[in-house]
Protein backbone atom coordinates (compact mmCIF):
# COMPACT_ATOMS: atom_id res chain seq x y z
CA UNK A 1 0.00 0.00 0.00
CA UNK A 2 1.08 3.83 -0.90
CA UNK A 3 0.62 6.02 1.96
CA UNK A 4 1.90 8.90 -0.12
CA UNK A 5 0.29 7.94 -4.05
CA UNK A 6 1.17 8.71 -7.53
CA UNK A 7 1.23 12.24 -6.82
CA UNK A 8 3.93 11.95 -4.46
CA UNK A 9 5.88 10.24 -6.72
CA UNK A 10 5.31 12.88 -9.45
CA UNK A 11 6.54 15.78 -6.60
CA UNK A 12 9.79 13.42 -6.42
CA UNK A 13 10.65 12.91 -10.14
CA UNK A 14 10.08 16.42 -10.40
CA UNK A 15 12.79 17.36 -7.61
CA UNK A 16 15.11 14.79 -8.93
CA UNK A 17 14.68 16.66 -12.24
CA UNK A 18 15.18 20.32 -11.04
CA UNK A 19 18.47 18.94 -9.39
CA UNK A 20 19.76 17.05 -12.25
CA UNK A 21 18.96 20.49 -14.47
CA UNK A 22 20.76 22.53 -11.84
CA UNK A 23 23.96 20.31 -12.37
CA UNK A 24 23.70 21.17 -15.77
CA UNK A 25 23.72 25.01 -15.47
CA UNK A 26 26.25 25.15 -12.89
CA UNK A 27 28.19 23.23 -15.62
CA UNK A 28 27.53 26.16 -17.94
CA UNK A 29 28.41 29.02 -16.14
CA UNK A 30 31.79 27.28 -14.80
CA UNK A 31 32.23 26.47 -18.30
CA UNK A 32 31.42 30.02 -19.69
CA UNK A 33 35.19 31.08 -20.06
CA UNK A 34 36.33 27.66 -21.39
CA UNK A 35 37.62 27.55 -24.53
CA UNK A 36 35.46 25.54 -27.13
CA UNK A 37 33.43 24.50 -24.60
CA UNK A 38 29.54 24.09 -26.00
CA UNK A 39 26.82 24.77 -23.85
CA UNK A 40 24.75 22.38 -22.98
CA UNK A 41 20.58 22.83 -23.83
CA UNK A 42 18.74 20.21 -22.17
CA UNK A 43 15.78 21.04 -20.92
CA UNK A 44 14.11 20.18 -17.69
CA UNK A 45 11.49 18.51 -19.73
CA UNK A 46 13.85 15.77 -20.98
CA UNK A 47 15.56 14.87 -17.55
CA UNK A 48 11.77 14.52 -15.94
CA UNK A 49 10.89 12.43 -19.07
CA UNK A 50 13.74 10.41 -18.41
CA UNK A 51 13.04 10.06 -14.40
CA UNK A 52 9.61 9.09 -15.07
CA UNK A 53 10.69 6.39 -17.97
CA UNK A 54 13.13 5.12 -15.85
CA UNK A 55 10.25 5.03 -12.57
CA UNK A 56 8.11 2.69 -14.96
CA UNK A 57 10.64 0.62 -16.14
CA UNK A 58 12.74 0.45 -13.00
CA UNK A 59 16.18 1.82 -12.53
CA UNK A 60 17.32 1.47 -16.00
CA UNK A 61 20.70 3.90 -16.20
CA UNK A 62 22.88 4.28 -19.40
CA UNK A 63 26.61 4.64 -19.42
CA UNK A 64 26.54 6.65 -22.79
CA UNK A 65 24.27 9.42 -23.90
CA UNK A 66 24.13 7.58 -27.35
CA UNK A 67 22.30 4.61 -25.83
CA UNK A 68 18.84 4.10 -26.43
CA UNK A 69 15.97 3.58 -23.01
CA UNK A 70 13.58 1.07 -24.41
CA UNK A 71 10.83 3.65 -24.39
CA UNK A 72 10.35 6.32 -26.33
CA UNK A 73 13.51 6.55 -28.31
CA UNK A 74 12.25 8.43 -31.33
CA UNK A 75 12.30 11.51 -29.10
CA UNK A 76 15.85 10.72 -28.01
CA UNK A 77 16.83 10.36 -31.20
CA UNK A 78 15.34 14.37 -32.28
CA UNK A 79 17.76 15.45 -28.54
CA UNK A 80 20.24 17.41 -29.25
CA UNK A 81 22.87 18.02 -26.24
CA UNK A 82 24.47 20.82 -27.85
CA UNK A 83 22.60 24.44 -28.70
CA UNK A 84 24.08 24.64 -32.39
CA UNK A 85 22.60 27.42 -33.26
CA UNK A 86 23.60 29.78 -30.66
CA UNK A 87 26.37 32.40 -32.07
CA UNK A 88 29.83 31.66 -30.95
CA UNK A 89 32.56 33.95 -29.47
CA UNK A 90 36.36 34.18 -30.77
CA UNK A 91 37.08 31.31 -28.37
CA UNK A 92 34.10 28.67 -29.93
CA UNK A 93 32.60 28.87 -26.42
CA UNK A 94 28.57 28.54 -26.93
CA UNK A 95 27.76 29.68 -23.26
CA UNK A 96 25.70 32.58 -22.80
CA UNK A 97 25.93 34.00 -19.05
CA UNK A 98 22.99 36.40 -19.13
CA UNK A 99 20.78 33.18 -20.47
CA UNK A 100 22.07 30.24 -18.16
CA UNK A 101 21.49 32.55 -14.81
CA UNK A 102 17.80 33.28 -16.10
CA UNK A 103 17.12 29.82 -16.22
CA UNK A 104 19.09 29.28 -13.10
CA UNK A 105 16.51 31.68 -11.32
CA UNK A 106 13.63 29.77 -12.93
CA UNK A 107 15.08 26.24 -12.21
CA UNK A 108 15.43 27.35 -8.32
CA UNK A 109 11.90 29.32 -8.37
CA UNK A 110 10.78 26.04 -9.50
CA UNK A 111 12.04 23.66 -7.03
CA UNK A 112 11.08 25.83 -4.30
CA UNK A 113 7.59 25.83 -5.50
CA UNK A 114 8.32 21.84 -6.06
CA UNK A 115 9.73 21.50 -2.37
CA UNK A 116 6.57 23.68 -1.10
CA UNK A 117 4.41 21.37 -2.57
CA UNK A 118 6.10 18.21 -1.12
CA UNK A 119 5.68 19.67 2.38
CA UNK A 120 2.14 20.67 1.81
CA UNK A 121 1.74 16.70 0.86
CA UNK A 122 3.53 15.67 4.07
CA UNK A 123 1.77 18.52 6.52
CA UNK A 124 -1.51 16.97 4.79
CA UNK A 125 -0.13 13.44 6.01
CA UNK A 126 0.73 14.67 9.25
CA UNK A 127 -2.75 16.07 10.39
CA UNK A 128 -4.58 12.64 9.15
CA UNK A 129 -2.40 10.33 11.55
CA UNK A 130 -2.64 12.75 14.14
CA UNK A 131 -6.32 13.11 13.94
CA UNK A 132 -6.62 9.27 13.72
CA UNK A 133 -5.49 8.97 16.90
Amino acid sequence: MNLLGAGFQRLEATLIAREKMQGVLSSNIANAETPNFQADQRSFADFLADQQATARTGNVTTTNRMHFSDIDTDSHLSMSLFDRKVSHKMDGNSVDIQQEMARMSENQLMHELSMRLVKGKLGGLMNAIKEGR
